[in-house]
């Protein structure tokens, strides 16, 4: 196998790619915000009569649903940064989901040159076999840079392949979460806020004849 040479990126891709994920953690938990609202709030309107507390329980129902201006900057640095980090030019054109295989060797070339001094006993050995084991596993890109990095920055010597997997597929799961929620909170502000409205006007029925 021929060795990949990883080339530098102009500007700090690593700390544009903490950026995104900080961003994209914000977008995550104001998902899973609107997600509670079933159990922490629609809950409770549907089982009072109380108007104040009703209309209490509303505002803040669609407050936590509405985009504010901060949200709505978030949510489009992050769409911006996932076209950039997360581009469909690095998959295979095969419908699959694939990564390139330049693509990968790219990563594992930056990850055994980062650990000049602690290389493994046979490199030709731990690169093809690294290769084939990151090959084989659902991995998107944002995951295997985030791993290829995690490591680089928490590790001293080349760790082993099955530790690397743990890595890849423990930031696979990150970033699964992370683009769902970028991808479906507008969808979900709107769905919510639909709901809400749907609900406020069965909590005031039900006042009134309760009356």
């Amino acid at each position: 196998m021929s060795k990949v040479v990883a080339m530098p990126s102009p500007g700090f891709p690593l700390r544009e790619l903490k950026q995104f994920a900080a961003n994209a953690d914000k977008i995550e938990r104001r998902y899973h915000e609107m997600d509670d609202l079933d159990t922490k709030t629609y809950l409770k309107v549907e089982a009072t009569t109380n108007r104040e507390q009703i209309v209490k329980l509303i505002d803040a129902a669609r407050k936590t649903a509405t985009l504010n201006e901060r949200d709505q900057t978030t949510l489009a640095q992050c769409e911006a940064a996932l076209l950039r980090f997360d581009a469909d030019s690095n998959y295979e054109d095969d419908g699959k989901g694939n990564l390139k295989r330049s693509v990968i060797g790219e990563r594992i070339a930056l990850l055994l040159g980062a650990f000049p001094n602690g290389a493994p006993c046979d490199p030709v050995v731990y690169v093809r076999a690294l290769f084939e084991v990151v090959g084989s596993v659902d991995v998107s890109l944002l995951a295997l840079d985030s791993a290829v990095w995690e490591i680089i920055e928490t590790k001293t010597f080349v760790p082993a392949i099955n530790e690397v997997l743990k890595i890849v597929n423990k930031q696979h799961e990150k970033w699964r979460e992370r683009v769902c929620a970028i991808e479906e909170l507008a969808g979900a502000s709107s769905w919510e806020l639909d709901r809400i409205e749907k609900l406020q006007a069965e909590a005031i029925a039900r006042v009134q004849q309760a009356r």
